[in-house]
């Protein structure tokens, strides 16, 4: 099918991940981006800047993907 003809039928999209998966989706990413986090905060000041991104990096992925999910976790129970 193409495109159009899937716009025409009202075809809803269907996510990759069911959302059965999203609180725990939320919980392993913000658990992992909390433990990133704790990584960087106890890296000392005068480390390399490559060491401190190798840190930060993941930890900002990780938290963000987490919240994300953590989102759509709860608009899944609202919205029925």
């Amino acid at each position: 099918m193409t495109g159009l003809s899937d716009w025409e039928t009202g075809k809803p999209y269907e996510t990759p991940i069911s959302q059965v998966f999203f609180p725990l989706l939320a919980f392993l990413f913000l658990l992992s981006g909390f433990v990133a986090a704790s990584t960087f905060s106890v890296i000392k000041a005068k480390t390399s800047l490559i060491l401190e991104l190798s840190s930060a990096i993941p930890a900002s992925l990780s938290l963000g993907f987490g919240t994300l999910f953590l989102f759509m976790a709860k608009t899944k129970e609202m919205v029925v």
